[in-house]
């Protein structure tokens, strides 16, 4: 663990390097910096305004104008003169003050910002911590004045030291089961009046979500051989999820374009040749029932489905700060994250380098994503090359990096193609089709279970079939 000092050598090392030139740090200048940073993009940088709220400012114009720079936040609406001045109320602001916070010149860059707001927070808890310590030194000074019994003062000292860190917020309260649970009873009890045959989002899979409860809070794996359906599978569940559930869906993409994405959702709504709609070989005919599939894709998923082709920037930080935003604008409904896929997730800068320890350390971090938005992660994962040489039936062996995926997943879905069953139904329905078989190795909220699908690949479309029931052992690949 860092010390003080270090860590706030790596603050420094933040502020400094972010933009060149920047020099000037004492309090008033952050405080001005990060007021004119928050007004400006404050709606779009959930980084910046993580903590804003919780600053002690040193003026009392600036505790106003920041206190409606948050409302507005909250209300997610953007800052203006004509705003704050509304929501100042009756707190004496001069003009010339409120104009320097908004006319942009004391704007920095968000990261500058951010590292202001971080400083920021050490400062005020080292000044709670100086203030809890004169008072502390006070009570031993009048233990020794005063005499008395040394374990009665010591045992008075000691509860006043924790009442301090209470009141100055320097140590974090617990509740005990008994208050914390208090309201937990009417949650359970509204679930049940809700009336939902699962409790989490539809994936528009009836078997899916009878097995998994729906996609509940947490991070489901989805795993499979080249050539499975992992992609395709999980854009028909974000559409489905967009449509059904009418929340934000996001769709972060490190391999696929937006182009083969979106033809893959026109494909199945149109039941047409995905080949033939990316090579423009389309007649009148099956255009227009292209026409119609966009239409109802525009109307319905497309209403709350974000699509993100991902690069090098878009780490778990970021994805973090996108995702908090969307589930603040939907007045905190869950949000669905889909991301494709695991293995290509670039690493934050204090995330390790190292491939296997990288993915254990992204898969913690979704999990405690997943736990911050209350809301479910869809992640695909590749396998590693030996666990499909000869098709062999699906295991958590085959997870490849598979150390933190197979403890920190709440579900670990793998596709399996039976071959068999692919060439039968490939006869008799005279296109191609391909039996897949969805194995659940893992599910904290329910059954292990193997659900059936259809997958027609030129439709880029899977169908449900059935399900039954998948033994530990077979879990284990035993």
């Amino acid at each position: 663990m860092k010390d003080t000092s270090s860590k706030k050598a790596d603050l420094d090392g933040l502020v400094a390097g972010a933009v060149e030139a920047e020099a000037d740090t004492d309090r008033h200048v952050m405080e001005e910096a990060v007021l004119a940073t928050v007004a400006r993009h404050g709606l779009e940088a959930a980084d910046l305004w993580h903590g804003f709220n919780a600053l002690t400012w040193s003026r009392k114009d600036f505790a106003a104008i920041a206190d409606a720079l948050w409302e507005g936040i909250v209300e997610g609406v953007k800052a203006d003169a004509v705003l704050i001045r509304s929501k100042l109320k009756d707190a004496r602001v001069e003009d010339a003050v409120l104009t320097g916070i908004l006319d942009g010149s004391k704007v920095r860059d968000v990261s500058v910002a951010v590292a202001y707001v971080r400083r920021m927070e050490g400062q005020d808890r080292l000044v709670r911590a100086e203030a809890a310590g004169r008072e502390y030194l006070a009570k031993v000074e009048k233990a020794k004045t005063e005499g008395g019994d040394v374990d009665a003062a010591v045992a008075g000292l000691l509860k006043d030291a924790f009442s301090l860190a209470k009141e100055r917020k320097l140590v974090r309260e617990y509740p005990v089961e008994a208050e914390d649970a208090l309201d937990f009873l009417k949650v359970l009890d509204g679930r049940r009046a809700d009336g939902r045959a699962w409790l989490g989002l539809d994936s528009g899979f009836k078997h899916l979500n009878e097995v998994l409860n729906g996609l509940t809070e947490g991070v489901f794996i989805l795993a499979g051989a080249p050539s499975t359906g992992k992609t395709t599978l999980a854009k028909q569940v974000a559409d489905a999820v967009a449509a059904v559930e009418k929340v934000p869906v996001l769709f972060w993409s490190f391999e696929q374009s937006k182009e083969e994405l979106r033809i893959k959702s026109l494909s199945r709504l149109a039941s047409v040749d995905s080949r033939a709609i990316w090579k423009g070989r389309t007649d009148a005919d099956t255009w227009a029932k292209v026409e119609e599939a966009a239409e109802a894709y525009r109307r319905g998923p497309g209403r709350c489905l974000t699509i993100i082709e991902a690069g090098r920037e878009d780490t778990l930080d970021r994805i973090r700060s996108v995702a908090v935003m969307a589930k603040h604008k939907a007045g905190d409904k869950p949000v669905l994250l889909v991301l494709d896929y695991l293995q290509r997730i670039p690493g934050a800068p204090d995330a390790p380098e190292d491939t296997r320890a990288l993915v254990d350390w992204n898969i913690t971090e979704l999990r405690r994503l997943a736990r911050d938005l209350k809301s479910p992660i869809l992640v695909i994962s590749s396998q590693n090359r030996e666990s499909y040489k000869g098709n062999p039936k699906p295991s958590m062996a085959a997870l490849k990096e598979s150390g933190g995926i197979e403890y920190a997943a709440d579900a670990v879905i793998c596709l399996w193609r039976d071959k068999a069953e692919s060439d039968r139904l490939t006869k008799d329905f005279g296109r191609l089709t391909v039996r897949v078989e969805a194995h659940i190795l893992k599910n904290r909220n329910g059954e292990l279970s193997r659900v059936k699908l259809d997958f027609t690949p030129a439709w880029s479309m899977f169908d449900e079939v059935g399900r039954d029931a998948l033994g530990y052992n077979a879990a284990l690949g035993e």
